[in-house]
């Protein structure tokens, strides 16, 4: 890479940062881009060198999160592991990224309808590919005798996606709990509550 797009490229991943904590902290439509550069110690035009416009930006932030997730959770999917672990694996890091990236995660939470029917509609669309492999996995596990009782895979899927979601009001990254350690303690509440082995 040259050094000029390496610049670039680096200025960009600043300005999602930026971008990120502002929209997470004021909402996306009480925050300027004349806020923003000036955190940045930029020009409103130079934002626009980067990005279109702020609604192009919101799209990017989400839409990166969501392929982030689907990258490691597909991998995860496509191992050779057991269903079993396969769940596993997805709640922790599911958790883990969630936990992690709040400013994000607000966004996906808070912001999906200040985006244009086409950029909505393409975050739904991984949305739902997410909810499958969920749904895949907990349907083979309750094939194998492996869930407990009546537990529909939505309600289960929904549950742990609630857990997770609501850690932005209330988990600190910085604080005694670390990101590794709710990992674990999600995993083993979630497991064990819908397990039967």
């Amino acid at each position: 890479m040259s050094k000029p797009t390496e610049n670039r490229e680096k200025k960009r991943r600043e300005i999602e940062r930026v971008a990120a904590h502002l929209f997470a902290k004021k909402g996306f439509q009480a925050t300027s881009v004349r806020v923003l550069a000036k955190d940045l110690g930029m020009t409103q035009a130079s934002i626009y060198y980067y990005f279109d416009n702020k609604e192009e930006l919101l799209f990017k932030l989400m839409n990166n999160a969501m392929v982030d997730a689907l990258a490691s959770i597909n991998d995860t999917w496509l191992s050779d592991v057991s269903a079993e672990e396969k769940l596993r694996r997805i709640l922790g890091y599911y958790t883990r990224y969630y936990a992690g990236e709040q400013d994000q995660e607000i966004l996906l939470l808070t912001e999906m309808n200040s985006l244009t029917p086409e950029h909505r509609a393409v975050l739904v669309e991984k949305q739902r590919h997410y909810l499958k492999i969920f749904y895949d996995i907990l349907q083979k596990l309750k094939g194998q005798g492996k869930i407990k009782g009546d537990i529909h895979h939505s309600v289960a899927t929904f549950a742990f996606l609630g857990m997770v979601h609501y850690t932005v009001r209330w988990y600190d990254p910085n604080g005694p709990v670390s990101l590794d350690q709710l990992s674990e303690m999600f995993v083993e509440i979630f497991t064990r509550g819908i397990l039967s082995t």
